[in-house]
Order: C-alpha cells, then sequence, then structure tokens
C-alpha cells in the first residue's frame, strides 16, 4: 500500500500531529479475538518511532461493535512508513479475524 500525505491546502503548522483514523464492524462473535488482538496491537504499534499514541473508541451496533481506530505520529514521514509497512488495524484485523477494514484517512492533528 503507497500512501502520500500530500496536503492540498497549508498545514496548520506549527502546532500540527499527523493521525490516521480506520474503522471496522466487528461481528459479536470475533469480539473477545479482536479485544485481545487491539491491547496487543496497541502496545507493539506505540514502540514505532514517533507514535504518540493509538486510541480505539467502540460503538455497539445491534448484536456488533463498530471500531473507530486512530493513531497519532510526529511527522507525517513517520505515518506513512507506518501505513505503508507498519502492523496497522487493518492488517491486524484481517489477520486475527478474516475482517475487512475501511481503508485508513490521514489526517492533520490540530488540537
Amino acid at each position: 500500500m503507497s500512501v502520500e500525505l500530500t496536503p492540498s491546502a497549508p498545514s496548520a503548522l506549527p502546532y500540527v500531529s499527523w493521525s490516521s483514523w480506520g474503522m471496522a464492524v466487528v461481528p459479536a462473535a470475533d469480539w473477545p479475538l479482536v479485544f485481545g488482538s487491539m491491547q496487543a496491537l496497541k502496545g507493539h504499534v506505540q514502540e514505532y518511532p514517533g507514535c504518540q499514541k493509538l486510541e480505539a473508541f467502540v460503538e455497539p451496533e445491534g448484536p456488533d461493535y463498530r471500531i473507530h481506530c486512530y493513531t497519532t505520529w510526529d511527522t507525517p514521514e513517520q505515518l506513512e512508513a507506518f501505513l505503508g509497512r507498519g502492523y496497522t488495524f487493518e492488517r491486524m484485523l484481517a489477520d486475527v479475524a478474516g475482517l475487512e477494514a475501511e481503508p485508513p484517512r490521514m489526517m492533520e492533528k490540530i488540537f
């Protein structure tokens, strides 16, 4: 996967960090496995150079769970490297549960 973070508009610099967003719906039957895997993913991803944090938010959707996963980085280059080669939320879901997530979105985090 090749990702470029070339903003079409001027950046909000100097007070900005770089984030990614991913989302997936996890069936209730897969939730215990995915939840445990996400705990391990958080510890793993936060060891990457430049990663400030990985956060996940869950929204019940009937018997299933909609997960929103965000990562925040010091530089756009670090985020690009992570999305291109790192163990992302999307890759983890495919590996542990055979689930497909929305393609990641890149954003500038201004506060």
